[in-house]
């Protein structure tokens, strides 16, 4: 099998983070079994990577912190130079060898395997090992000495210590080691001093049966740290010593302990106070002794099943609130037709937002990403294009007009549809979408699906669209009259300018953009500027590119803003970025800055924002004037000044389309629970915590393109996956799971519906927070009692 090299740089020579070049580490190795890294300081190299056949890792360069973290059995690391602390932290079985200095924190909590350092360590190696006694000990060899406190609360683990070029050649353990030592020994060569703990170790010469041990192995590890010529160095057994933990049954020998509470309260208590000092304080007080390990009301705290009682991150961080980790609920179980019809509750365009142009916030702040890569939350949108809409609810008599019909005017109306509400749609375009439909190009918003998912909409009932109207005061007043509600959602279709020289030769990137996705696209020059970095200007430079641009530079006045999808398509085309740049002038032969500098273009572009029209609006409805644009003045339900008038989308502030949609949605919820005479609620459940949430139960998986995959990658934060974990660690068996009909909680279309619950008995509780610990969806919360 062919070595695979992976490098920790960039094309750009630009180091990659730790877990960029874990993710391509993990790649390799599935495709062969051995692994040669060019590392640069990245953390947790070789954390729990293993094959069947075993995988050997070579790293070359500096390493960073916990390599080795969690080896696996079968995994060899071989690290050519010294890293950094906590190299073997949880080892589980890999065969770890470093050919030079070790840090701090080396084999802290190591439970197997083997770990071999051809130099010396830091500080704290060693501490809290584990030992199983059905497996072999784990063993650290170090060539050279220790540091401070070394092998602290050791359980079990095997040092070897061998004083070779030692760092402190006086005490080649440094100060104070095997404190709090409960198991294990340590062989060592060299002088120690006096600072051992000498109520947990012992020191005495290396017997027979221990000599045989440490002979046997130290051709291997020399072997291995390419020093075999130090074998007759290290074979003269009158050099060494044993440190060895003292047992219980010594320590209960060798020392008396604390004077038993009885007798203390017989020998001192009683006789200081003549009696029960609290008697008067506190006559008829229960004064038995309380155990160490109490339930019911002794407890100081209780355990709570807090099932889906706080958000995940991806519903957290969705404008929407899209509960995505009930989706892949329902996908798990097989019922998908429910899980496409939960997600069309909440979004008209999950293919074409979700699926697509949405920079997925959900899956930025993906618990998954703990583990590996986030849940691809695009391909469970595209996958809801085919389905049919939800059926809406019976009609409630009431009319809702909405002005404008981008994605917030879209889902507004749709929410609206689905409750009963008559809406209807005035816009002023040819065509519904706003700026879906009108500039964003097509290699990113796949025409096909656009096409559905209109089509899907404008057939749902209680949706009526007049397309071509231009909005007056007049008009508006009409619909104030006529309706229940209106809705403003005329978004952003007024291009910023700068008024500099030659101002009048730049095209406004919303102008070039709509008319690039017309039939009849604008004439562009080999040489194209694009003033504004952000993303629509990284669209302007696609579609420049597409029509035949040959060159494109985007230039900015601070560091470009642009990011995700929109500058990388930028990028591979070709288009550069350059920044601080101020522009003085354009003319017939490009833009000058004002640093003197010719960018010679043919076409130039500006792309610096675009602000709502709002001539129409009375003066009930208030507006703030902000950087020489008005923007309507809302509250959290998206209510203007005027009670019958809401605005949504970008007429309050610029955003996203996913923005533009949950703004929508929350306007609409508010009109739906005035309309029904209930009162209004905004999404309110808090962010779960991470810390709550307990990933190292999961592994990495392969990541595929379908549905299902995602669902068996849900860590499903903060909805019970029925597990049963918790009711398998309690040490008492105080957790039971029992089937109940809840009927539903929360959204009563898809609430959990999980016919069962998990229980704790007070009676057999000890608090002892072994539930919360474990539980993987962060479900179980400890609560004071």
């Amino acid at each position: 099998m062919a070595t695979a090299l992976v490098e920790g740089k960039n094309e750009q020579g630009q180091r990659l983070s730790s877990m960029d070049f874990e993710r391509l580490v993990r790649r390799a190795a599935a495709d062969s079994g051995e692994l040669t890294l060019h590392s640069y300081g990245q953390h947790n190299i070789g954390i729990r990577l293993q094959r069947p056949d075993g995988l050997k890792i070579t790293v070359q360069g500096p390493s960073g912190q916990r390599l080795g973290c969690m080896g696996m059995p079968g995994t060899a690391i071989l690290c050519e130079g010294s890293t950094s602390d906590d190299l073997g932290y949880l080892n589980i079985g890999a065969e770890i060898t470093v050919l030079g200095d070790a840090g701090n924190g080396a084999c802290n909590a190591m439970a197997n395997g083997k770990v071999f350092v051809a130099g010396s360590i830091g500080a704290r190696g060693l501490t809290m090992t584990k030992w199983n006694p059905d497996y072999e000990r784990p063993e650290f060899w170090v060539l050279g000495s220790t540091g401070d406190s070394f092998a602290e609360f050791n359980c079990g683990g095997i040092a070897v210590v061998c004083g070779v070029n030692p760092k402190n050649p006086a005490n080649v353990l440094g100060y104070r080691p095997c404190v709090g030592m409960v198991g294990g020994h340590i062989f060592v060569r060299g002088p120690i001093d006096d600072s051992f703990s000498k109520t947990n170790a012992k020191l005495h010469p290396v017997d027979d049966a221990q000599w045989r041990w440490l002979e046997e192995r130290l051709p291997l590890y020399l072997g291995r740290i390419r020093r075999p010529e130090l074998l007759a160095t290290l074979s003269c057994r009158e050099e060494w010593q044993l440190l060895q933990a003292i047992t219980p049954q010594e320590r209960a020998l060798l020392f008396a302990g604390p004077m038993p509470m009885a007798e203390f309260r017989n020998s001192h208590w009683n006789k200081t106070f003549a009696g029960d000092p609290l008697r008067d304080l506190a006559p008829g007080l229960e004064r038995s002794p309380i155990g160490v390990i109490v339930s019911g009301e002794l407890r100081r705290q209780k355990p709570y099943w807090a099932n889906a009682q706080s958000a995940a991150p991806c519903t957290y961080y969705c404008p929407v609130h899209i509960p995505t980790v009930d989706r892949l609920r329902l996908i798990r179980a097989g019922r998908i037709d429910e899980a496409y019809n939960m997600l069309l509750h909440y979004t008209p365009l999950p293919g074409s937002v979700c699926g697509a142009v949405c920079p997925n916030l959900c899956m930025e702040n993906c618990s998954r990403r703990g583990v590996d890569d986030p849940i691809d939350v695009q391909v469970l949108g595209r996958a809801v294009n085919q389905a049919a809409a939800p059926t809406p609810a019976a009609p409630l008599g009431r009319r809702v007009a909405i002005i404008g019909a981008g994605p917030a005017g879209m889902n507004l109306a749709w929410q609206l549809a689905l409750a009963g509400i008559e809406a209807d749609i005035y816009e002023q375009d040819d065509k519904i979408g706003g700026k879906l439909a009108q500039v964003i190009p097509w290699e990113r918003l796949s025409q096909a699906i656009w096409d559905q998912e209109v089509r899907r909409f404008l057939a749902m009932p209680n949706i009526t669209v007049q397309l071509g109207v231009t909005m007056t005061r007049e008009k508006f007043a009409e619909l104030h009259e006529e309706y229940d509600y209106i809705a403003v959602a005329v978004g952003t279709h007024t291009p910023r300018r700068l008024q500099f020289p030659g101002h009048e030769r730049v095209l406004a990137a919303l102008d070039f953009l709509k008319q690039a996705k017309s039939g009849t696209p604008p004439p562009v020059g080999r040489e194209v500027v694009v003033i504004g970095a952000g993303n629509v200007g990284c669209d302007v430079a696609c579609e420049a590119y597409r029509l035949g641009a040959e060159r494109v530079t985007l230039v900015d006045i601070q560091k470009p803003l642009a990011f995700g999808k929109e500058k990388e398509a930028a990028e591979a085309l070709g288009a550069t970025f350059r920044w601080p740049v101020v522009t003085k002038e354009v003319s017939e032969e490009g833009l000058r800055t004002t640093d003197g500098e010719l960018l010679r273009a043919q076409t130039v572009i500006i792309s610096i924002g675009d602000v709502p029209a709002l001539s129409f609006l009375p003066e009930s409805v208030e507006t703030l004037q902000v950087g020489g644009a008005n923007w309507v003045c809302t509250d959290q339900a998206h209510l203007t000044s005027d009670a019958k008038v809401l605005a949504v989308g970008d007429v309050e502030r610029p955003g996203l389309a996913t923005h533009a949609l949950g703004a929508g949605k929350t306007a609409a919820e508010y009109i739906i629970a005035r309309c029904r005479g209930e009162e209004w609620h905004p999404f309110s459940k808090p962010l779960i915590p991470q810390k709550a949430l307990t990933i190292s139960h999961y592994l990495p998986m392969a990541r595929e393109i379908s549905e299902a995959n995602q669902a068996d990658r849900c860590l499903s934060c903060a909805t019970c996956r029925d597990c049963h974990l918790c009711e398998t660690i309690c040490p008492t068996g105080a957790i039971s799971r029992r089937e109940v009909d809840f009927g539903s909680h929360g959204d009563a279309r898809f609430a959990e519906e999980a016919g069962y619950e998990y229980l704790s008995d007070d009676g057999k509780c000890i608090a002892c927070g072994f539930c919360a610990d474990t539980c993987p969806c962060g479900i179980w919360t400890m609560n004071p009692f």
